[in-house]
């Protein structure tokens, strides 16, 4: 059905002038034709205007090729200068395909909207009403035409000017959200779906309830079947306890900078922890240490999960990769709000109080009702100037070729939305990745994600290409206390066999520390949970006195690969130099004394092998 579906996909009509597009080669894809498509700024005609849209479309394609139209997330977030991640991405739907990416308008080369305060912010900066209603108010009135409304007919003026009777939409996130009104707006020009960490089939909710919802299943399966076992045996009640503490106020301890020196840090509120939760299901490293980091921190010691905060922070965002102007423009417009755009200020607020009060308490356990308030599109655009909002699509989606594919351990698109979306679209495929968090195509280690597509691209029903597979990176253990808390090397008895341990298991926390860094996109250099610092150049970490359990430090240098390989010194209470190869085996001497041990790796796991 669907080879029949790209087939016919790849009859063209004749492009019309309005949106006649022109194409040259992009100077920094080469495999890709760079352009720019004029649209009005207001497809109803009412408002004079014209945007510019950013374009690039595969050079090299199968004769007859229909189209395959791929949408990036956010909202806010570039593809033009993704696209040949894209192409790699999504090779299996290339066959018979074409592959076009825009820059929604708003985004990327497309007149990023960039509001410089709320631009400065990074991942766990909570927007205020006051930033947003200041951005709205330096965009303008022009701020009503950055709706998703208005990137779908963006999309079907795109088709057009390809001549294109029908295209197949690609998307991923917020890209599937659009992807879903494009088919529901124009279901005799869909020719195919294929949505990737799938916002569900009604409008975004305000209080993201979805995620809420779910989040306490996402946190049992990781832990499931034992797979926090050193961790902790609660992981829930962990987060909840932790969540409990910070309604009291900051949560303060001990952090080391990347030159060693202790700093005070803090996690400032319950709100914050909820976005570096959220934070993790982008970084495979930082979700495996939260179990842990949030059993520990239970139990008093917070300097792993202090130490976190620099990794789910990440790197600030210039505008014309992640515009936060268009994702707050956007979300305030299309999220499912309790209160009319249209409605006062002091209106609103009571609207708001009363939606969140009306929820069940379990929809969003264990967080307080404060903390999902003051999260929520509902709090960031209560001050949003009053804007006239159209509603959503209202037709069914298309039964055309449909595949989903989703992440068990997402948490902000989670699993159970790409099952409500597969049960209103009749044949549609669903593939649920384990151990897979946000964004599958772009993570999937496995490789099971490209044999679903490459099966739905030939037309075969895809079933479960990752049985009996996880993406899912082990769970590292609580980190120890003290010394005394580690257990001595086998047939090393006494200090020297938990030196012995302690060390192998700094190395291996070291190795985690830098592939969680890479994955955060933050600079690959920072300070041991203990002390000391670490620093990677060109996959070799140099040590400086690097301590993961109290009383052992480690200095010297490690090659990086699917597993680690150098030798150190260590200082303590015992001290001495090992060789250490494939992440669990250490040879050398500790307190004059040969040492020799396999440990099997301290935190080791096939996922951490691949992802590295």
């Amino acid at each position: 059905m669907l080879t029949a579906l790209v087939v016919g996909a790849g009859a063209l009509t004749a492009p019309s002038a309005a949106f006649a597009l022109r194409l040259a080669p992009c100077r920094a894809e080469p495999s890709f034709s760079c352009g720019e498509l004029r649209v009005p700024l207001d497809h109803r005609g009412a408002v004079p205007g014209t945007l510019r849209l950013a374009v690039a479309a595969q050079r090299s394609y199968p004769r007859g090729a229909g189209l395959l139209v791929a949408l990036s997330g956010g909202p806010g977030q570039s593809s033009v200068d993704a696209a040949g991640s894209f192409a790699m991405s999504l090779d299996p739907l290339l066959r018979d395909r074409r592959l076009v990416v825009l820059d929604q308008r708003g985004t990327g080369r497309s007149g990023a909207l960039d509001c410089p305060r709320l631009q400065r912010l990074r991942a766990l900066d909570p927007f205020t009403p006051e930033a947003v209603a200041e951005c709205a108010a330096r965009i303008g009135p022009r701020r009503a035409f950055y709706r998703t409304v208005d990137t779908v007919a963006d999309i079907e003026a795109l088709r057009r000017a390809f001549g294109a009777q029908r295209i197949a939409l690609m998307g991923i996130s917020y890209g599937t959200w659009v992807a879903q009104e494009y088919a529901r707006a124009h279901p005799r020009r869909t020719a195919a779906l294929v949505l990737d960490s799938v916002v569900g089939p009604q409008p975004p909710d305000g209080f993201y309830l979805d995620t809420y919802r779910n989040l306490p299943r996402v946190l049992r399966e990781q832990c499931a079947e034992g797979r926090c076992d050193g961790a902790t045996t609660d992981p829930v009640g962990d987060l909840g306890a932790v969540a409990q503490r910070l309604r009291a106020g900051p949560l303060s301890g001990t952090a080391f900078d990347a030159s060693g020196r202790a700093r005070t840090a803090s996690l400032r509120s319950e709100e914050e922890l909820s976005f570096l939760v959220t934070a993790a299901d982008l970084n495979p490293f930082m979700q495996a240490r939260l179990p842990g980091a949030l059993a520990a921190a239970r139990a008093g010691d917070p300097a792993a999960l202090l130490r976190l905060r620099r990794i789910a922070q990440g790197p600030r965002s210039p505008a014309s990769e992640l515009s936060f102007g268009l994702n707050v423009v956007t979300g305030c417009q299309d999220a499912a709000l309790p209160y009319p755009l249209g409605a006062a200020p002091k209106t609103r607020a009571a609207l708001a109080s009363a939606a969140l009060a009306a929820i069940p308490p379990s929809d969003y356990a264990p967080w307080s009702a404060e903390a999902v308030r003051s999260s929520s599109y509902v709090d960031d655009c209560l001050l949003f100037p009053a804007t006239p909002t159209p509603a959503p699509s209202s037709g069914p989606l298309p039964s055309v070729p449909t595949l989903l594919l989703a992440g068990r351990l997402d948490v902000r698109t989670p699993l159970e939305n790409a099952r409500d979306l597969k049960a209103l679209v009749p044949g549609a495929q669903l593939v649920a990745v384990p151990g897979n968090g946000h964004d599958v195509v772009d993570t999937d280690a496995t490789g099971c994600a490209s044999v679903a597509l490459r099966r739905f691209a030939a037309g075969r029903a895809v079933g479960d290409p990752c049985r009996d597979q996880s993406d899912q990176v082990g769970v590292p253990p609580r980190p120890p206390v003290s010394l005394a808390a580690v257990r001595p090397a086998p047939g090393v008895s006494g200090e020297r066999g938990r030196v012995l341990r302690a060390a192998l298991a700094t190395v291996e926390e070291a190795r985690f520390s830098v592939l969680e860094a890479l994955w955060a996109g933050v600079a690959t250099r920072g300070g041991g949970l203990r002390g000391g610092s670490y620093g990677e150049r060109g996959l070799t970490v140099a040590l400086r006195e690097y301590s993961y359990v109290p009383g052992v430090r480690l200095s010297g240098r490690l090659a990086l690969g699917r597993g680690v390989a150098g030798t150190v010194r260590v200082r303590g209470r015992v001290s001495g130099t090992l060789r250490v190869r494939d992440s669990g085996a250490a040879a050398g001497a500790l307190g004059g004394r040969r040492v020799r041990w396999r440990s099997g790796g301290a935190l080791g796991s096939a996922a951490v092998a691949r992802r590295s």
